[in-house]
């Protein structure tokens, strides 16, 4: 785990950059192929990023429990339908696998997991995330998880930043 806050260093935004910006809530995926500001609230949810450089293609989604293995590949609330979900759509506007880079922010343990062996819903999460993007060769270049605090992340889709502060 990388812990960077802001999850990247860019040039300052030109102030006069008029973004449309999304709020997106748990259950809710994400894409877009021009500049918008993303924002979400993380506590043990975790959402996963990805750009696409060459094709300028951004999505994010934002998930509550890393997987649901009774009601099958509809509710995004659950981290395996998730992130196929994100990959599939951002596949299908333009964008290529073998392209495509990630960041992962949230994963909290908001309750704690003391004095018990079992990892927390924000671990769980996180590792469903590694295992789905590892699975489709996608790496992962930063990240901001665990913990045991919320975050606030805003991700620009024209140039795939994110920028993620602990709340």
């Amino acid at each position: 785990m990388t812990a960077l806050n802001p999850i990247e260093k860019v040039p300052a935004m030109d102030a006069s950059e008029k973004l449309r910006t999304v709020y997106i809530y748990p259950g809710q995926l994400f894409t877009a192929s021009q500049p918008v500001m993303v924002s979400t609230i993380l506590g043990s949810c975790v959402a996963v990023c990805l750009w696409d450089a060459d094709a300028s293609l951004a999505g994010i989604n934002h998930y509550l429990l890393p997987s649901d293995p009774v009601r099958g590949h509809a509710d995004l609330r659950y981290g395996n339908i998730a992130i196929e979900r994100l990959i599939d759509e951002m596949v299908s506007a333009g964008a290529k696998k073998a392209r495509l880079v990630a960041k992962l922010v949230g994963g909290a343990s908001i309750l704690g997991s003391a004095g018990t062996t079992r990892l927390s819903i924000g671990d769980q999460n996180v590792a469903v995330a590694r295992v789905a993007l590892e699975k489709h060769a996608i790496p992962i270049n930063a990240e901001q998880t665990g913990g045991q605090r919320g975050r606030k992340l805003l991700f620009h889709t024209g140039n795939g930043c994110a920028y993620s502060k602990e709340i």
